[in-house]
């Protein structure tokens, strides 16, 4: 991995065609976004702002000559591969992966409290989805009744799921580009910071009671931020296992399984296990009686 991470940064122009290739596939751009925060990271902001307004500049040639429209595809693809020097650069700045990930979960409170407020209908925008959606239930023999609950229950977590999904778009990339970038250090300090990892106090103590009114109450608020903060307490609950895996010398094949388990059917059950755990952490620290530096 080391020798590739050097050949992408050798020359700017391997970075911008692997990033045009990238962005242009949905299920994958995040690898695009990635390299934009690989390469901020090594090389400062201005080499990440010119080569995502390469990339963009040649993504959107290929957008316009499979048909779409270039402003808008330029749009989408601007901010995907401008997201990825934002992250870099927050990292840069807070100097920690921890505070970055307080910082992007914050941020994603923040715009869903301002989309929950300023967008009072925000699945208008996205009718044709939840139509094709529902003509695809009723072909498969889904009751109607059942239908409209679905359809009902997409209306009200719209901007919860739309809000976790660019938390997951930003994170992603987060983890990727800072583990490639420390793999050029001859002492990584990635492990060391993902280990360490933690909502911390001024998100952790809200989010904890946040959950707790989420069994009494289902407000609006409280149903699109649920999904944000669960996977936030998610993530924190990852690198407690990862930390006491490292401690106690676990065997590789015990964080390979909670891996395995995210998997469905137990997709689920092991989210919210992992989100207990990290919940649980800010509450008593789990890592503070750790014999060995997380």
């Amino acid at each position: 991995m080391k020798s590739f991470v050097e050949w992408v940064l050798a020359r700017r122009y391997r970075l911008v065609i692997l990033a045009i290739l990238f962005v242009t596939a949905p299920l994958i751009s995040f690898v695009s976004t990635s390299l934009m925060t690989l390469v901020t990271l090594s090389r400062g902001g201005q080499q990440g702002v010119t080569s995502a307004l390469m990339t963009t500049f040649g993504a959107s040639l290929l957008g316009w000559f499979w048909g779409f429209s270039l402003i808008e595809f330029s749009v989408v693809v601007g901010a995907t591969l401008l997201s990825g020097v934002a992250l870099g650069i927050a990292l840069r700045w807070t100097g920690t992966l921890s505070l970055t990930f307080q910082g992007l979960v914050l941020f994603c409170i923040v715009g869903t409290l301002l989309a929950g407020f300023l967008w009072s209908e925000p699945a208008a925008l996205m009718a044709p989805v939840i139509d094709q959606a529902a003509d695809w239930l009723r072909s498969s023999g889904t009751p109607e009744v059942q239908i409209a609950n679905i359809i009902e229950g997409w209306d009200r977590l719209f901007i919860g799921f739309i809000t976790l999904g660019i938390f997951l778009q930003l994170m992603v990339p987060l983890l990727l580009g800072s583990w490639w970038a420390a793999i050029l250090n001859v002492q990584s300090q990635f492990g060391q910071q993902f280990r360490q990892l933690r909502m911390g106090s001024f998100l952790g103590i809200p989010g904890t009671l946040f959950m707790a009114a989420s069994l009494v109450f289902d407000g609006p608020i409280i149903q699109n931020l649920f999904p944000l903060i669960l996977i936030g307490f998610w993530f924190q609950g990852i690198s407690v296992v990862h930390a006491w895996g490292e401690a106690r010398q676990w065997n590789r094949g015990l964080m390979a399984a909670m891996y395995v388990l995210l998997i469905p059917p137990f997709t689920g059950v092991t989210i919210f296990a992992l989100a207990s755990v990290g919940l649980l952490d800010n509450w008593i620290n789990l890592r503070a009686h750790l014999h060995v530096k997380v």
